[in-house]
């Protein structure tokens, strides 16, 4: 019931003439500017197909903006997603500084104030200064937010623009970009339980550098999907009228009991933030990073999705540098899984389970979660599910396709 009316928009606005749709749009992009606090008097707004491709536009305005004997550098995080993290290397002539993170994910606001004033105060470095500080504002794979109007400041006192990869971040926390002095911002409809296909770039104006004919063809590609468009702006309105406040204290209650719950299982190692009654706790989403002792993590979501119906992410999330740092993996052991994965493709290596809570879960969905944790614990080992689940998964197919056709 929650998502109908989301869908809802999706075929209504496919039936309305391009007059109307081209309204929709620029609804849409009021709708984005006020849940995000970026007055349109401030920033531009393009639509894109993800926030990959948005990072990516940022890059390449960057890319075309470098003036000849320039020496940019742009400073990223361990905590990244690729999406945030492959397109600043492809900046001609740019520097990419990777800040670390500690255990918990989180990023020290310190240490980017002093790597900042090396650069651009001191000029320890030459002439390579920081031009651009690339964060996530939720970690894919820890579910920690960090201080982003900490960030911003320090950035902005530097010299330094703040771009922010929000995919995690708009349908779970409240966002203010002017205020908290975001100067870029990217994320994915999907991200906001709104179909695939559409995202955002929100950029405050100028900073954009396209020629006018480059800008078009952009903003014009990123309207074609004006369904999406239109299921994403009525998923914001949404997440507003139940109020990200209450989603938050809901989310905030659920990954205590999750947390709570998962210690106990025997095996089971929680990264990051495990404990609900730390101080840090309240800076934390509804994600869940974990491996279990001696079952490889791509198996352990193959079991939950027999045994549960659970769905879950497994492997290294797209996070490949957080995830190596998670698990302590070394270098040379890096190299060499290079080397293997040319030989054997469908090797599965090493990683994390993912679990991630979301508005239409409850307490009987993470009590379901522990308990077949638990079950998957007490396995023997080499053992499986076996028939006995292979026939439920088939009577659960089959009602599926009742509750279509029939």
């Amino acid at each position: 019931p929650t998502f109908e009316p989301i869908w809802t928009a999706v075929r209504q606005t496919w039936r309305q003439s391009t007059q109307v749709q081209r309204a929709v749009v620029q609804t849409v992009k009021t709708i984005v500017a006020d849940v995000l606090g970026a007055p349109c008097s401030e920033y531009d707004l393009l639509f894109t197909s993800n926030t990959t491709e948005a990072i990516n536009l940022v890059a390449e305005s960057a890319s075309t903006g470098v003036e000849p004997g320039a020496k940019p550098v742009v400073v990223n995080t361990l905590l990244e997603h690729n999406s945030n993290e492959l397109p600043w290397r492809m900046i001609p002539g740019a520097t990419l500084v990777r800040l670390p993170m500690d255990s918990e994910g989180f990023v020290n606001p310190s240490e980017l104030e002093a790597l900042l004033r090396t650069y651009n105060e001191r000029g320890e470095y030459g002439g390579k200064r920081v031009r651009l500080v690339a964060v996530s504002g939720a970690s894919n794979v820890l579910g920690v937010f960090n201080n982003l109007a900490e960030i911003g400041r320090i950035a902005h006192r530097y010299g330094a623009r703040l771009l922010v990869d929000a995919a995690q971040l708009v349908a779970h926390r409240k966002v203010a970009m002017e205020r908290t002095g975001i100067d870029y911002l990217a994320f994915s409809a999907h991200k906001a339980y709104a179909p695939f296909g559409t995202g955002v770039l929100l950029a405050r104006k100028g900073l954009l550098n396209f020629s006018p004919d480059r800008m078009e063809r952009i903003r014009s590609s990123g309207e074609e999907n004006v369904g999406g468009i239109a299921a994403l702006g009525k998923a914001l309105v949404l997440l507003q009228r139940i109020g990200l406040d209450v989603i938050q204290e809901e989310e905030r209650a659920l990954t205590a009991r999750a947390l709570r719950g998962m210690g106990r299982v025997p095996g089971l190692r929680i990264y990051g933030i495990a404990n609900p009654t730390s101080s840090a706790f309240v800076h934390k989403g509804g994600v869940i990073p974990f491996d279990m002792k001696g079952v490889i993590s791509h198996t352990v979501a193959r079991e939950l999705a027999a045994r549960g119906g659970i769905g879950v992410r497994s492997g290294c999330h797209c996070a490949h540098l957080t995830v190596k740092r998670m698990l302590g993996v070394p270098s040379w052991a890096e190299r060499l899984q290079g080397v293997i994965l040319t030989g054997i493709r469908r090797l599965e290596l090493p990683g994390v389970v993912r679990v991630s809570l979301g508005i239409e879960n409850g307490e009987e969905d993470v009590d379901t979660l522990i308990h077949m944790l638990g079950g998957i614990a007490r396995q023997p080992k080499g053992g499986s599910p076996g028939k006995k689940v292979r026939q439920q998964l088939d009577e659960f197919s089959e009602v599926a396709v009742q509750r279509v056709y029939c």
